[in-house]
This record gives C-alpha cells, sequence and structure tokens, in this order.
C-alpha cells in the first residue's frame, strides 16, 4: 500500500518545526478511483506542517474506507464526514474550510493531485512578500492518458504585475482576470477569509467565484507564481467541467454573488471591466458546451433577458473585451436570434442541420459501438464531437487531437474519427 510520505506524530512534529501551518481542504464524494493519488500527492508535499481536511460528503463507495486508512497512518489528516445534500461540494468545502487551522489555506478537488512542490513555492511566496493570496497555474491531465495534456489558459498572469507582489488597485481593469475564478490555484491566508466572511456560494458548479474572485480584491498584497503545480484531471465524466451540460444555469449564477459583493466594497464601477471579461467568457464556455438545444435557447434568452441587462452589459463597445473571440460571440448574442446563431456555426464547421438542431451531430451510424477511437477535429467541431462521444457512451475516445501528425506511435485504437 502506498501511503505517500506517511509519518507517525511524533516524525511529523520533528520535521515541521517553525514552518507555518496549511490546512489543505479537500471534499470527497465516491472518488474512490481517484482518491489515493490525490491524497498522495498532497502527503508527499516537501512541505510538511500540514493540516489535511477531508470532508466525505456522503459517498457511496470507498471513499470514506480510504480516507480512515490514510488518517490512521498520517496524524495531519481530519476526516469529517457529512450526508450529501445534491447541490454540489459547496457545503463540504465550507465545511472543511470552517473546520481548519492553518494560518494558510488551500482547496484540492478530490479527483485531482498536486505537484510535489507546490505548497513549498506557494508558501515561499507568500512569507517572503506578504502576500495574503498567492495565485499559480493549473495544467490539465487527461484521465484516459493518463498524462498532463496541456497548460490551462487561465488565469492570465501575463496581466500581472512584474513585481513580488501587487495590490489590485494597480491593475484593476484586469485583476479578475489575473485572478479567476478558480479556488484551488490559490494559497489563501486564512484569517483574510474568516476577516471578510468569504465562502462557497452553494450551488452545483461554479460554486468558487465568491471566494477566489473577492479575496485579491480585499487582501492588502497578491502575489503569482507562474507555474502549473495543480493536476485538473479531465475525461471522467464525473468532474465539473464535464458535468456542464447538465447545469446550464451554472453559467451564471455565480455573478449574483460576485456582483453584490463588487458594489457593497464600493469597486464594481473600478472592476466591472476585468470581471465581464472572465464572467461573459465563463457564458460563452457553457453556451458552446450545450448538446441540446433547449438548454442553448435556455442561456441565450436568460443571457439576453436577465443576466447581461444585471452586469449592465447589454450594450459595451468594441474593444471591450481583452479576447477577441469573446467579443465575437457578444456581438452574436446582441445581434442575431438563435436559430441564424446556430445555422451558421454547423455551415462554418461543415455540418449538416438536423431536425434536433444540435450545432455538430455526430453520425453514431458510422462509428461502431464500444469501438475505441482517435478523434481528429480542431475548435468548435472537435469540441462538439468530444462532448456528444463523451456523454453518450457510444465510443472511448482514448485520445483527441487537432491533427492525425500528433497521434502518438504505438497507440492502440481501432479507428480515427474525423469531426467536421
Amino acid at each position: 500500500m502506498n501511503w505517500g510520505n506517511a509519518m507517525d506524530e511524533k516524525n511529523v512534529k520533528n520535521i515541521i518545526s517553525g514552518e507555518p501551518l496549511v490546512s489543505i481542504v479537500i471534499p470527497v464524494y465516491n472518488a474512490e478511483k481517484y482518491l489515493r493519488q490525490c491524497l498522495n500527492s498532497v502527503l508527499d508535499q516537501t512541505w510538511k506542517n500540514l493540516d489535511i481536511v477531508c470532508v466525505n460528503d456522503g459517498s457511496k463507495d470507498e471513499s470514506l474506507h480510504i480516507l480512515n486508512e490514510y488518517a490512521d497512518h498520517d496524524s495531519r489528516i481530519h476526516v469529517f464526514t457529512k450526508e450529501n445534500e445534491g447541490k454540489g461540494a459547496a457545503s463540504a468545502r465550507n465545511m472543511g474550510l470552517e473546520n481548519a487551522e492553518g494560518e494558510y489555506v488551500q482547496f484540492l478537488d478530490s479527483d485531482d493531485f498536486f505537484e510535489p512542490d507546490m505548497i513549498e513555492a506557494l508558501m515561499n511566496k507568500a512569507v517572503t512578500t506578504e502576500a495574503e493570496v498567492v495565485i499559480c497555474r493549473g495544467q490539465t491531465y487527461e484521465d484516459s492518458l493518463q498524462k498532463v495534456t496541456g497548460i490551462l489558459p487561465h488565469p492570465d498572469l501575463q496581466f500581472a504585475p512584474a513585481k513580488p507582489a501587487f495590490c489590485w488597485k494597480e491593475v484593476p481593469e484586469y485583476i479578475c482576470e489575473i485572478d479567476d475564478n478558480y479556488a484551488w490555484n490559490k494559497l489563501f491566508k486564512r484569517a483574510l477569509l474568516i476577516e471578510h466572511d468569504l465562502h462557497f456560494t452553494p450551488i452545483p458548479i461554479s460554486d468558487d467565484q465568491d471566494i477566489s474572485m473577492i479575496a485579491p480584491i480585499v487582501a492588502e498584497k497578491v502575489a503569482v507564481v507562474d507555474r502549473a503545480f495543480i493536476n485538473y484531471r479531465v475525461g471522467t465524466g464525473t468532474s465539473q467541467c464535464d458535468s456542464q451540460t447538465r447545469h446550464p444555469e451554472a453559467a451564471y449564477e455565480g455573478c449574483y454573488t460576485v456582483v453584490k459583493r463588487l458594489k457593497e466594497l464600493g469597486v464594481w464601477d473600478v472592476v466591472k471591466q476585468s470581471y465581464l471579461n472572465v464572467a461573459i467568457r465563463l457564458m460563452r464556455e457553457y453556451f458552446d458546451r450545450m448538446t441540446e438545444y433547449e438548454k442553448t435557447e435556455f442561456l441565450y434568452r436568460k443571457y439576453r433577458e436577465d443576466i447581461f441587462p444585471f452586469l449592465e452589459a447589454e450594450d459595451l463597445p468594441e474593444g471591450y473585451f481583452h479576447d477577441e473571440r469573446i467579443w465575437s460571440w457578444y456581438q452574436l448574442i446582441m445581434s442575431k436570434p438563435l436559430p441564424e446563431i446556430i445555422f451558421e456555426a454547423a455551415r462554418a464547421s461543415g455540418g449538416t442541420m438536423t431536425t434536433a438542431p444540435l450545432r455538430f451531430q455526430v453520425p453514431y451510424e458510422s462509428i461502431r459501438k464500444n469501438s475505441r477511437i482517435v478523434l481528429v477535429g480542431k475548435g468548435l467541431a472537435g469540441r462538439y464531437w468530444y462532448s456528444q462521444l463523451l456523454l453518450s457512451g457510444h465510443c472511448d475516445v482514448i485520445y483527441w487531437t487537432d491533427s492525425e501528425d500528433h497521434i502518438p506511435q504505438n497507440l492502440e485504437f481501432d479507428s480515427v474519427v474525423r469531426a467536421r
């Protein structure tokens, strides 16, 4: 059995003397397949003074048994259990935060895992700069390939000032893009979260907008470490990213609490542009991932009739968005009826419209059921085909690439399927 860097309480105390305590909060729900790798990545941290707070959120599998096994072998692990409420991980994360004892706190999902020097690198930055929030990058870990496949494009650390630490007032037009909407890529001073009553919003997905986007604005100092330390697992069918098509409302629900807090702080007018660059990018991502017409239509109407007016985003000028792709999408939503948007998207990719107007319909009849395929396709077409195949379970997509030239040698598969 691999217990990571498991140690008894005596040895832990000898090693951690002088190091500030860091709490790692891990919500756990039916994570038996990935939980050991997650826990080992925490136990193997080069920073040893850890308070590992695991909240079993009503798991029906062996997750609680695994947690108790690890807790029996390492006194730094503390296990709490609650009933699952069917509303996502927010309540488990909040319970973990309430029971955290560290001077600093870091969050980790039970299907993801850390690089071994993550906490040491972020804590060194926090201690040397006195930053209350330290931000880093993440990288995608494709579950079917068991390897890292790329660096996550957000947060956008290119906008951060080139100095050890900074205050949001130095970059008000970019601060939300620098911190972005993830909680798991940030080390927080716990006192900051307590003082400003920052917690996770009880919604199924994107529950971390409030805590992750407000903390850097109420902090006196923010710092970044421009390196990918978190391995964000994708392609499992159970991650928040994979479940977005089931919860279209998560595209905008987090906006309500964030905007309310920004207005209470008196900074909404100052950071509005930066926040809208993040919020509307997220809305586009959800919109593009919808594979059912009814959900696409729901978001289209909701954005136009409710969310954009609430965000004061009904008539934004050209150049408002730092990403031209967001501007182009925003123009489409604001100026064209939904059937025309869908038709143009399908035509642009060479797709065919059907009576159930999905944007890019996979021709399942031409793909052998339960076969192992390599999907070749870039842009929206590739993303839509991958999403539909993943959700349908029709076949096993073992690799997805934008070119046949990039297919790894010795990869065993039945056929190549080209998205169009």
